[in-house]
């Protein structure tokens, strides 16, 4: 069984919903439902900073939002978002209290579900978060390389749980809660996240 706590540590408030910090080589990100975002940034590849950058969006769970975030990726198709620290140029104390909130927190571990033969539903063990604070097992399904599908949850997904991870067993961030109900769809990290912060680091090469 995973530590329940450390793993509580890593979950955040996004909005009216919540988010959870991974690590990404030197950088700490935080990882949420695109519905949690209060706007999304125009489809421009030279879009303005401030376009990009969310004021008081993130908190510690139950603290009031006060912490400034800069969105790096979002898909409202797959309802899932990667935020950032806000330029440390520009924001300069924004980025301090973004990474101070960050640097307290666990980061959750990503991971896929197991590989299964493509075209049956194929059922794990996983753990969602309660707004109340406990972990409480579930079922996870999922099609191929498709989204996941929560089933056999002991406890209803209410208002608030969206953006929180999708646990495996191991306690491995393997999705992103989306949507309450049944089999709904809900994020997979190894399918919806984008390239770049799933790729390893290119190995640096020793000197002869």
């Amino acid at each position: 069984m995973f530590d329940e706590h450390e793993a509580e540590s890593a979950v955040v408030t996004v909005g009216d919903g919540r988010g959870f910090v991974i690590k990404h080589r030197h950088d700490r990100l935080v990882v949420t439902a695109a519905h949690c975002l209060p706007r999304f940034p125009p489809c421009h590849g030279a879009s303005y900073l401030e376009e990009r950058t969310y004021s008081e969006l993130l908190a510690p769970l139950g603290d009031d939002l006060a912490v400034w975030a800069a969105c790096l990726f979002a898909d409202p198709i797959a309802d899932i978002a990667v935020l950032g620290s806000p330029d440390d140029q520009e924001l300069t104390e924004a980025a301090e209290a973004y990474e101070a909130l960050v640097e307290s927190a666990t980061p959750l571990s990503i991971a896929d579900v197991p590989a299964e033969e493509f075209g049956a539903f194929h059922p794990h063990p996983g753990f969602l978060l309660s707004l109340e604070g406990s972990w409480f097992p579930c079922i996870i399904e999922y099609i191929g390389d498709g989204p996941l599908l929560i089933s056999d949850a002991a406890q209803r997904i209410v208002g608030g749980m969206s953006g929180s991870p999708i646990l495996s067993a191991e306690g491995l961030a393997i999705g992103v809660v989306c949507l309450g109900g049944n089999h709904a769809a809900n994020a997979r990290l190894a399918s919806h996240l984008p390239g770049w912060l799933l790729r390893e680091p290119a190995p640096v090469a020793e000197d002869d």
